[in-house]
């Protein structure tokens, strides 16, 4: 708020010595003018055409002088509308991050990883009472082993979805997933262990946001080991990093076998899911029916995006990342150092090009009175500057209208009809203020043609600055071809 009145305030100064100085310029040019007309009474023929000359160029300056404080004061309105935009904007991201907490937010996934409780002995030195005599004190404690999988295949099929909060929505998805890990086990050495409790082993899946957990479909175990029925379990009752929220399945396991898991579930989230790879060899397909991917952390090694969705897989070695196979849940790892990561992109959403509009609006506006500018010159016609300034507010109230209509209509019907009011209204007033339909026809034509080329940059994302750059350069070549020759230097 007080960057906005510091600039509103400065440009009032901007505008008040530019008054002034265009004040005293006129002050100045006039009473030359009337010399000269006194003087040019009693000269030659061409001594008057020269005087005509000069007062052709000094109304022009003072329209050129006019024109520059006009555009320079369409800053205040131009502000005013882009920090509505931005409020705006900031209030739809908070609509959709609240959409995002009630209905699945960004969804990591992980897992699965088995975990196997163990007990294990300390000898401890302990002195007795008097002071004298010592002796060793064994000590049992508790602790877990995690074992992540030897390879794992994670499948990912992702549908889009809209949720709608008043006038806003969010993009959402629904996953359906699908995966294989398999385990090798081998006879572990940990110091001063003393046995593993095998029979109340667990597997566990990481899940980043468990309400948003649809159903477990299935976990099946194949090989040397079994599933104890109805114990899956909410949690995962681990603390490292990527594994510390899910859900566990118990399980029994054997010494020093293989065996492995098969599970599939649904779940959902919004804007991105990530997937751990925990295995030593990860392979993660992604799905979607969402044409407009982006992608974070480490990279797909194959991707395919088209119109009706995109498809993208890794092939992960244990060898890009920095924590081992097997660990003990006391040793606090974290497991989110890497990982694959696929967003749901938005490439502009109608706030961004608003916001993108309204960077363009002071050129728009300038451009706008150069175009009047130009029409003036080649019509042989004069605009007041009370006129200057109603066309101004016209381009202005545009994107006030393109900011208010988009929230409810599609950014194409919303950008027609906001466009249809300067357009209309300018070069009906122009017409009206000339006398002339042709004139206003002409105007209309002109800045049909500019809010063309306006549409054009805003669905430009690469090329939008090189796009506005070339027409900084048409327009400024127009304007020297037209004023090539004005005002001709009638003495020669």
């Amino acid at each position: 708020m007080f960057s906005i009145i510091f600039w509103v305030l400065t440009l009032l100064s901007l505008a008040l010595f530019g008054s002034a100085a265009y004040l005293v310029v006129r002050a100045l040019l006039k009473k030359f003018n009337r010399s000269q007309g006194i003087d040019m009474s009693a000269q030659e023929p061409w001594a008057a055409a020269t005087a005509k000359g000069t007062a052709l160029k000094n109304t022009t300056l003072l329209k050129a002088l006019t024109i520059g404080i006009l555009s320079i004061l369409a800053l205040i309105p131009l502000g005013i509308i882009m920090d509505m935009t931005s409020d705006r904007q900031t209030l739809y991201h908070s609509v959709v991050d609240e959409i995002g907490r009630s209905w699945g937010e960004q969804q990591t996934l992980s897992g699965p990883a088995l975990v196997i409780p163990y007990s294990y002995f300390v000898l401890q030195e302990e002195v007795s009472n008097d002071g004298k005599t010592r002796h060793e004190v064994k000590r049992t404690y508790q602790d877990e082993l995690v074992i992540l999988p030897k390879k794992l295949t994670l499948d990912l099929d992702l549908k889009h979805d809209f949720r709608t909060r008043g006038i806003y929505q969010s993009l959402v998805y629904n996953a359906a997933l699908q995966g294989q890990a398999d385990f090798s086990l081998n006879r572990y050495d940990i110091p001063n262990l003393i046995a593993f409790d095998n029979k109340n082993a667990r597997l566990v899946f990481g899940v980043s946001s468990n309400q948003a957990i649809d159903k477990v479909e299935k976990i099946e175990i194949t090989g040397e080991s079994t599933l104890l029925s109805g114990s899956l379990m909410s949690g995962t009752g681990l603390t490292t990093g990527g594994l510390e929220k899910g859900f566990n399945q118990k399980i029994q396991v054997s010494e020093a076998s293989d065996f492995s898991v098969d599970f599939a579930m649904t779940l959902r989230g919004s804007q991105s899911i990530s997937a751990l790879p925990l295995g030593e060899q990860t392979l993660i397909n992604i799905r979607a029916d969402w044409p407009h991917p982006s992608f974070k952390g480490l990279l797909p090694a194959e991707r395919d995006i088209n119109a009706q969705g995109f498809t993208a897989s890794w092939n992960i070695s244990h060898l890009t990342r920095n924590y081992p196979q097997e660990f003990i849940k006391s040793n606090q790892s974290t497991l989110t150092e890497v990982s694959a990561n696929a967003i749901l992109f938005e490439p502009v959403t109608h706030y961004g090009k608003i916001d993108r509009s309204v960077k363009y609006g002071l050129l728009f506006i300038v451009l706008t009175f150069i175009m009047l500018f130009i029409f003036e010159i080649g019509q042989k016609t004069s605009l007041s500057t009370i006129q200057y300034v109603l066309v101004g507010s016209a381009m202005a109230l545009f994107y006030l209208l393109l900011l208010s209509l988009s929230e409810h209509l599609a950014f194409l019907h919303a950008y027609l009809i906001a466009a249809c009011i300067p357009v209309l209204s300018v070069s009906a007033y122009v017409g009206s203020a000339t006398a002339s339909i042709k004139r206003g026809a002409l105007v209309g034509i002109m800045l049909v043609s500019l809010y063309a080329v306006l549409y054009s940059i805003l669905q430009l994302e690469d090329y939008a600055l090189l796009m506005g750059s070339g027409l900084l350069l048409v327009v400024l070549l127009i304007l020297m071809f037209v004023t090539r020759h004005h005002p001709k230097n009638t003495a020669q």
